[in-house]
């Protein structure tokens, strides 16, 4: 790739070239019967050139030495035909990099074969324990994935790493009743997916919403699940985080560093090297060293997430978040892993103290939130009602409010905790909030 690099400084005054690999292997589930069985691989190589503050992308899949120099030529040619960006200032420098962990070398090469056996596993595990139960849908699915970033400042990464999951949607139709879809997620970097476990937790819930139970306007203590908090948070609260937010002033955060947003047992990082990550990365998608990065601090605003071009413009440094978009070759600001620091005692023990209140699962319409202020308006569904410490049926109701008034509102989070590959890889335990008010739907 230097020979790359060097034939690629003829044309502009910088260059930047990124190739990525992939494997992806899947198995689809649709009413109780494997769908669809496939192999998808793919190889791409971005060109990002420089000339006189213009820039040139060129997109080509392949690798292959020849084809990529006629795509650098393309790209300075794009780059001519385009207007100069006078913000820009250079692409990045290399930095110091954590020694990245050894990926777990069997998914690189898995078989179909394997994911099937997983599928059948659970379809069977459900139809057995619940003969009124349909495994509406769901996935068992692998990915391998090998990038290569190098520009002409020096920067040279190459990075591998792999995960596997485990998705399944069941509903229930028992005596008239039939229950939304239940969704039960196991995601890791191995192969090593608890499908009976996944399975279990879907059954039980199941179960919960057999029992319908009509919801109320009033205000009440709720706990949301890591569906519903990686959907809401990913809407609502993370591109807050953005500097380009800032910089352009859409952020409701702008003027709140250092000042409380969330209540004390709030408390979120973002860090590719947790030990629940599913991409345990070493740069971002600009090849900027990626590190644990603190967001909120016992519900303290720490600071915003910046990639390398919009932290020149407002005169600081990249925060390893340059997202690569693979389609369009281009860079935004994007969190990596971000974690939800887990608490100390169990889901069972937070539920077992509430007299009445709901454990919402998961929530419909958070896409429609609008970041720039915090507001949202969502359907929590499914929810399950608690009487004296028990779940005791299924609702549905609204809850509508500001993503900042409701952090203030959390009084506790769980020790447990689950990565929810949702627009980021959310890793999240329980939170329980107070006195948040619903409305309920008739």
């Amino acid at each position: 790739m230097e020979e790359l690099i060097k034939y690629g400084e003829k044309f502009f005054d910088e260059l930047e070239i990124v190739t990525y690999k992939a494997k992806d292997v899947s198995v689809d589930i649709e009413l109780n019967e494997i769908s669809m069985a496939a192999t998808r691989t793919d190889v791409i190589t971005i060109i990002r050139g420089i000339k006189d503050k213009r820039i040139g992308i060129s997109i080509v899949d392949t690798i292959d030495k020849e084809e990529v120099k006629k795509a650098i030529e393309q790209a300075a040619k794009m780059a001519k035909l385009n207007n100069p960006d006078e913000k820009w200032v250079s692409l990045p420098e290399p930095g110091k990099y954590r020694e990245q962990p050894e990926p777990n070398e069997e998914l690189r090469e898995v078989s179909p074969d394997i994911l099937v056996e997983m599928a059948i596993k659970g379809i069977k595990i459900a139809r057995e324990k619940d003969e009124h139960v349909t495994v509406a849908g769901g996935s068992i699915a692998t990915s391998w994935v090998e990038t290569w970033i190098g520009n002409s400042h020096g920067i040279d990464v190459i990075q591998r790493f792999g995960n596997a999951y485990a998705f399944f949607e069941l509903v229930g139709r028992k005596e008239g009743i039939v229950t939304p879809g239940i969704f039960e997620f196991d995601a890791k970097d191995n192969l090593a997916l608890d499908v009976e476990g996944t399975v279990e937790k879907a059954l039980q819930k199941v179960q919960w919403a057999y029992k319908v139970k009509e919801a109320k306007n009033e205000e009440v203590p709720i706990i949301l699940g890591p569906w519903a908090i990686a959907g809401l948070f990913a809407y609502t609260l993370f591109p807050a985080f953005s500097g380009e937010r800032l910089v352009k002033k859409t952020t409701p955060l702008a003027d709140k560093v250092g000042e409380k947003i969330a209540s004390d047992v709030i408390t979120i990082y973002d860090d590719p090297f947790h030990e629940l990550s599913l991409a345990k990365v070493i740069a971002d998608g600009e090849g900027v060293p990626t590190r644990r990065y603190e967001l909120i601090n016992n519900g303290e605003f720490k600071g915003f997430i910046w990639d390398n071009y919009w932290a020149k413009i407002y005169g600081t440094e990249s925060t390893g978040h340059g997202h690569r978009d693979f389609r369009g070759g281009g860079v935004s600001i994007g969190l990596n892993t971000p974690i939800i620091e887990n608490g100390k005692r169990s889901l069972e023990e937070i539920i077992g103290e509430i007299k009445h209140g709901y454990f919402v699962d998961g929530v419909q319409g958070a896409h429609s939130s609008n970041p720039d202020n915090g507001n949202f308006a969502v359907t929590a569904n499914p929810a399950y009602l608690i009487e004296d410490g028990e779940i005791v049926g299924a609702s549905v109701f609204l809850i509508a409010g500001n993503i900042y008034e409701l952090l203030k509102q959390a009084s506790e989070v769980s020790k447990e905790q689950t990565v929810m590959p949702v627009m980021y890889t959310v890793i999240t335990p329980y939170i329980k909030f107070e006195n948040v008010k619903i409305a309920g739907k008739k």
